[in-house]
């Protein structure tokens, strides 16, 4: 990405009106340097003493102006005291100490967190969102001229030998006493996934849900967005009535986002020919694996688009592998131990493109969600040895038991109650979660007709992007943090229980 422009001069004084000086006389620099003696010799001068209550309650200073910011009624739910407990802001060297009541712990934030974090508009650029300042340019302790936590849990505090307050609602003072530590998580926490297997999938498809076709999905609001959730729930949808052309699959990703570029370029085809350098581009049968598990992003969405499909065979399978994960997880723990550590070698290995990186066939998110799989035995690389043979190897995670594991996984995957099985027309468009639904293909005969999808992928950073929007459209906007997701996780299990009858849990 290119350097932005140098800042005009006039605007050069911003960071040094931001953390209370006159215009630095450097200037041009996208950050402006500030003086660390004056630095020093302002926070000395207006320094309190090393521990000083400033706030009770609401009584506040007559020259420091209160702005009135109102909480959530859950967040202020989480600030009650008891009867009688005023809230108080207590300064005790560089930490500020909240106290919310007998009935709750105090919460010690760090002076330098809190100046950093400060969103007001003199700190971030109300138009771009990007921070004035630098972090490395405060000072070690800022001195705290005044604090208050309000009886409605929201918290102010004016710098000393600064020029301005920076202010906090309750959810997010609420938000620091999370596990989370108060950042401002980038993300919503993911959709509610709904795990299924054929006759589950085939229901939705009978009930019209998970098809959408080209028209609504590029000029239909409601439509893009009822299809995208059940994208995100299923992961897998088939967009309809796609228009004959090379460039359409573009159109299509490109109402999720941008293309994920690989080495095949942003887009490629699916064809088969000789000697091909993917056992994609031959007609053999093609097992269930996911694609790309050697790069770096693996790309979160695939699409393909049927151009043409007239050769006898050539069926596309899927199968859901978070739900053969949770199989696991629910009926044979200790395999899917096994299977979430990093033990398996990805690679592809052909001029001018070496590429190799080593996964686990599971993965965990903080929270204990099972988000992902990794699964592609046509590009799995060779094991290490391990240094004793066969079953003299020692240990709990050996070759010998992923392969136990492995083969558990892989049957949950490919039983025929599991796969969902379709020939894709001319003018379907498949898009799925290359994360967690694995596709494969059946042979097709070359004698005759024809059989061309053209593909492209989309990142996971677009894709989680398009998820975050769907999410607060919706109101959902709880954040993207272990406890939530531990709850969501629990849910996830309970739906999987469900779908396989597992008694006590459904």
């Amino acid at each position: 990405m290119p350097r932005p422009p140098r800042a005009p001069l006039a605007a050069a004084g911003r960071l040094g009106a931001c953390l209370g000086r006159g215009t630095p006389s450097t200037l041009g620099r996208r950050f402006v340097s500030v003086s660390a003696p004056a630095l020093r010799d302002a926070r000395l001068s207006a320094q309190p003493p090393a521990t000083r209550q400033l706030f009770v309650g609401s009584n506040r200073l007559a020259h420091a102006p209160r702005r009135n910011l109102h909480g959530s009624s859950h967040a202020r739910q989480l600030h009650q005291n008891t009867k009688g407990t005023a809230p108080s802001a207590t300064v005790r060297n560089d930490v500020l100490t909240l106290g919310f009541g007998p009935d709750q712990t105090p919460l010690d934030v760090s002076l330098l967190w809190l100046r950093d974090v400060c969103a007001c508009a003199k700190c971030v650029d109300a138009d771009s969102g990007q921070k004035n300042f630098s972090t490395s340019e405060l000072p070690d302790a800022p001195a705290v001229q005044s604090a208050e936590l309000a009886a409605d849990g929201s918290l102010r505090v004016v710098w000393a030998g600064d020029t301005h307050a920076s202010a906090w609602t309750c959810e997010e003072v609420q938000g620091w006493r999370r596990d989370h530590g108060g950042v401002r998580t980038p993300h919503a926490l993911p959709v509610a996934r709904t795990f299924w297997d054929r006759s589950a999938y085939e229901g939705l498809l009978a009930r019209g849900e998970c098809r959408v076709s080209y028209r609504e999905w590029t000029q239909d609001a409601g439509a893009f967005w009822r299809a995208f959730a059940a994208l995100c729930e299923t992961g897998l949808i088939f967009v309809t009535d796609v228009p004959d052309g090379e460039q359409e699959v573009e159109r299509v990703a490109n109402q999720i986002g941008i293309l994920q570029y690989t080495f095949y370029g942003f887009t490629w085809d699916v064809k088969s020919k000789a000697h091909a350098e993917n056992v994609a581009y031959t007609s053999q049968f093609l097992c269930l694996h996911q694609d790309l598990m050697y790069n770096v992003p693996v790309p979160r969405l695939q699409l393909l688009h049927c151009l043409a499909n007239s050769c006898d065979g050539g069926e596309s399978l899927f199968s859901d592998g978070v739900r053969a994960a949770y199989e696991l997880r629910l009926t044979r723990p200790d395999l899917y131990d096994v299977l979430a550590q990093p033990m398996v070698h990805f690679h592809y290995d052909k001029e001018p493109h070496r590429y190799e990186m080593v996964r686990s066939t599971v993965a965990e998110t903080a929270g204990g969600l099972t988000e992902l799989t990794h699964w592609s035995p046509p590009f799995q690389a060779p094991f290490r040895r391990e240094p004793a043979a066969g079953s003299a190897a020692d240990g709990k995670y050996t070759l010998a038991k992923w392969k136990q594991a492995a083969a558990a996984f892989q049957a949950s995957l490919e039983a025929p109650e599991n796969m969902f099985e379709a020939k894709l027309k001319p003018g379907e468009c498949i898009v799925f979660d290359n994360w967690r639904v694995h596709h494969g293909r059946r042979e097709f005969a070359t004698g005759q007709g024809s059989r061309w999808l053209k593909g492209t992928y989309v990142s996971d950073q677009v894709h989680r992007a398009m998820e975050d929007r769907l999410q607060k459209r919706n109101g959902n906007v709880l954040p993207d943090i272990a406890e939530f997701r531990s709850r969501l996780a629990s849910k996830e299990m309970d739906r999987v229980a469900s779908l396989l009858k597992i008694p006590g849990r459904e």
